[in-house]
């Protein structure tokens, strides 16, 4: 398992501490991430065993690749959103920006299954708003976890450095079928006219809550 820096490694203890689900097989459970992941469907139809995977899970990238990417990220960004682990989502979401990897450096998956696809395509732009909203606020990707108020005043003063998209994010269809994602308790919004609605993920027609996306 490749070292996790400092900034990263309280992300990855708050997993261990959450409550994990009740587990619906008792096939054993694979340390490393196969990618990519299953289908939104998949996940959906059996999601405590795939949760369950998922917290036991005890390396970042495959089997036999030591190298975390890009590409990695947005693959367990995706499993997170999908089976609405918001804490798993935030952590993600924060090593990828300590990551310091540029949200337009994500390629393209080029993935064959239409629901995946769209929902991989739309978790870019959920980053670009967390990140932007930081980096607005005077965090830059360059900045450490905690940084001294000195330190926060002077990257205040600095050019402002946003990110952008990847261009294939943008470029993949609109799936013809809304994809529904449930939230806890199996709630799901009636509409897109909801306000709790993710308008990134209804652009590729997702209708989901929207992520807690933001974090200090």
């Amino acid at each position: 398992m490749q070292l996790i820096t400092r900034h990263l490694k309280g992300f990855w203890e708050k997993l261990g501490k959450r409550e994990k689900p009740s587990v619906d097989t008792n096939s054993s459970i694979d340390p490393y991430p196969t990618f990519p992941p299953p289908t939104p469907e998949e996940l959906l139809a059996r999601p405590n065993f795939y949760r369950e995977r998922l917290f036991q899970r005890q390396y970042r990238t495959p089997r036999g690749d030591s190298e975390d990417k890009p590409l990695y990220g947005l693959y367990r960004l995706y499993e997170h959103l999908i089976l609405n682990d918001n804490i798993g989502l935030r952590n993600e979401l924060e090593y990828f920006w300590y990551a310091r990897w540029p949200i337009v450096s994500i390629p393209d998956p080029q993935n064959a299954c239409k629901s995946r696809y769209a929902v991989l395509a739309a978790i870019p732009a959920l980053l670009l708003e967390s990140y932007n909203d930081r980096i607005n606020l005077g965090l830059p990707r360059k900045a450490d976890s905690i940084v001294s108020r000195e330190e926060l005043e002077q990257y205040q003063k600095e050019e402002k450095m946003f990110e952008s998209l990847p261009e294939w994010s943008n470029q993949v269809p609109r799936l013809e079928e809304t994809l529904v994602i449930p939230h806890d308790d199996n709630e799901v919004l009636d509409s897109f006219e909801d306000i709790r609605a993710s308008p990134q993920l209804a652009a590729k027609n997702i209708l989901h809550w929207q992520p807690h996306i933001h974090f200090i």
